[in-house]
């Protein structure tokens, strides 16, 4: 069925009763948008009436888009600064694209987007690696040169490699008891000071 049905001829108490209700629904802050609606779509000429209800959704229509872009160049301008600290990080730290993901990884742990922070407690969970600590390469042994450790006699002179070399086992048993004297004595042991006594 379309359109709108026929009006019937209503009792002059009933039409009084409805012409009331109308017009309570019509001035109530609560309901006069809902009424409004309801009167453009049976009646739009008789909705003309309620333009102040159809003028304030159309300004709060507005003012959503408006605070809809503002919120969008909000989101952009922040993406934008946080694509820069990134990269900024990432220069001034030497980070490979690796690092840099596992960053981003701990941002998502930790639930914030300060890269200098994650780059800060992915460096303390990740230290550079100390060259000196390192052992040899696996070829190092082919062709390498190593030095001989040096040794002191009993009153802390350096013994020359050739004397040594007659006793090397002589030599050895008094630099080791000479290292548990020191140790027992808490006294530095000139094997651990080349230049100590000399």
């Amino acid at each position: 069925m379309s359109g709108n049905p026929r009006v019937p001829r209503l009792d002059p108490v009933d039409m009084a009763k409805l012409s009331e209700l109308a017009y309570l629904m019509a001035h109530n802050e609560k309901t006069r948008d809902y009424f409004a609606h309801m009167a453009r779509v049976v009646s739009p000429e008789d909705a003309k009436a309620f333009q102040d209800v159809f003028m304030k959704q159309e300004i709060g229509k507005l003012r959503k888009e408006i605070q809809d872009e503002r919120l969008k160049e909000k989101m952009e301008k922040a993406a934008t600064a946080r694509e820069d600290q990134k990269r900024a990080v990432q220069k001034r730290r030497g980070f490979s694209n690796e690092q840099m993901a596992a960053i981003e990884k701990i941002q998502q742990q930790y639930n914030f987007g300060d890269w200098e922070a994650a780059a800060d407690i992915y460096a303390q969970r990740n230290p550079p690696e100390n060259p000196a600590l390192k052992p040899p390469p696996n070829g190092a042994s082919i062709g390498s040169t190593w030095d001989m450790p040096t040794f002191f006699n009993p009153e802390g002179k350096e013994i020359a490699f050739k004397d040594y070399v007659k006793n090397p086992r002589k030599h050895a048993n008094d630099l080791a008891i000479h290292m548990i004297h020191d140790f027992l004595g808490k006294k530095p042991n000139p094997a651990f000071n080349p230049g100590y006594a000399r």
